[in-house]
């Protein structure tokens, strides 16, 4: 594997987004042995304790730490759950070097990823997570972001990783395997769909025997979840490894080239849904706390720069997940905007909230206005929202409707290749597509 970084602008751009001043991510630094060769040191290790594996699987609240559990169950807020089916994806993904090609188009294809899980009849509920990793010797074994319904979030946190470190081939896969059985809040309810996809180009290295690859993929087995995985390139003894979890399990195997083969595809929407997103996303009044009020801003501002094929797919994603159970002229009306997380409220959704606030909690742009003052920017804001938001979701699904005329789904890119595994396994759960 190389050891070319992506570019600094990239990760400085996702950094930005600021979803919040503690982390989502539960992050396993680095314990580099003596026998170790030594590695660039162009990121530090970070300092928080390791975490240990457990074979007791995880029960209780289905609620992570950190920013997922402020955002998780937010868009629960919004829709019906009822007797939705759900399914429950984590992502383990290969971060060192030589994957920055699948990384980057896996930042551009979660909202594609979710917005067609989410197509399924009757409308799953979703949750995802995500576990980085690398090896020992680099600036983190592993990073995770629990069981989450706030795919805005979770786009959020993808954003931040970049590829970097590796070096010496094998990588630390069952530490990444292991913590996302064991360390992830996966619903013990046997009708819960439980998918793990795996991604890298590289085979498990020989660490500690609590960690050993073969060991979580028969926890795997004994805990129901199911291990997809998609091998990046041609190494045959990663194939081998990976598709030895995967029949145990019950996964599939897939395997595609390096850049995971994802292409992004211009249409003659694309500039006019960039411009009315934008529009929509400085469409915001959130009340609160100072903290949760700069938070959701930040979420919203972090959806101004989404590329035309991501504003579409999460325009999709929460068109059909929101509007789950609704009437069709009330599915039809549900709002895009991100859920208010961290105890904030968005008063262009909630103008009833408008009178509990405090005066400190009243963000901004209503200070030192009168109560009917108030109450008129709000709703001037909300009516001026939801023409924009009816605006950008017709032009996503313009936009749809010319990809599947124009530019048919690539069938061996990672997308798709998720997608083929997820039809095939959510029928089981009473899941079509």
């Amino acid at each position: 594997m190389n050891l070319k970084p992506l570019s600094r602008a990239v990760l400085t751009a996702a950094l930005a987004t600021g979803l919040s001043a503690t982390s989502a991510w539960a992050v396993t630094p680095a314990s580099t042995p003596a026998t170790t060769t030594a590695k660039p040191a162009a990121e530090k290790p970070a300092t928080v304790k390791p975490t240990k594996p457990t074979d007791t699987p995880a029960t209780g609240p289905q609620a992570p730490t950190g920013q997922g559990a402020q955002a998780q169950g937010q868009d629960a807020q919004v829709q019906p759950q009822g007797a939705r089916p759900e399914i429950e994806v984590a992502f383990v993904l290969d971060t060192t070097g030589s994957m920055g090609g699948l990384l980057e188009g896996a930042k551009q294809k979660i909202f594609s990823i979710a917005s067609r899980i989410a197509k399924g009849k009757p409308t799953p509920h979703l949750k995802v997570a995500l576990v980085a990793y690398r090896d020992q010797g680099d600036s983190y074994v592993t990073k995770r972001f629990d069981l989450s319904d706030d795919m805005d979030s979770m786009f959020a946190e993808l954003r931040k990783l970049d590829a970097n470190g590796g070096g010496d081939f094998p990588e630390h896969v069952g530490r990444g395997l292991g913590e996302a059985v064991s360390l992830l809040k996966w619903n013990q309810d046997r009708e819960v769909m439980k998918v793990i996809f795996l991604v890298g180009d590289a085979p498990p290295a020989q660490r500690e025997a609590a960690w050993d690859f073969k060991l979580w993929s028969k926890r795997a087995k004994e805990r129901h979840i199911v291990v997809n995985t998609v091998r990046c390139g041609s190494d045959s003894s990663t194939e081998e490894s990976w598709r030895y979890v995967a029949k145990l399990t019950d996964g599939t195997f897939d395997s595609i080239d390096a850049a995971g083969g994802m292409v992004a595809v211009a249409t003659p929407f694309d500039a006019e849904l960039s411009r009315v997103n934008a529009e929509l996303a400085s469409k915001t009044l959130y009340g609160g706390r100072a903290e949760a009020q700069a938070m959701n801003r930040a979420r919203a501002e972090a959806t101004k720069s989404m590329a035309a094929e991501a504003v579409a797919d999460r325009i999709s994603f929460m068109k059909e997940s929101r509007g789950a159970g609704k009437s069709a002229a009330s599915a039809g009306a549900v709002s895009s905007a991100p859920a208010a997380v961290a105890g904030g409220v968005d008063l262009l959704e909630k103008p009833t909230a408008l009178g509990t606030l405090k005066d400190d909690e009243l963000p901004q742009e209503l200070k030192g206005l009168k109560k009917e003052e108030q109450a008129a920017k709000v709703k001037q804001l909300s009516a001026e929202r939801k023409v924009l938001e009816e605006k950008v979701a017709k032009l996503a699904t313009e936009r749809d409707q010319w990809l599947t005329k124009n530019a048919p789904t690539k069938e061996d890119a990672f997308d798709a290749n998720v997608m083929k595994s997820v039809k095939t396994q959510a029928a089981k759960f009473g899941v079509t597509y």
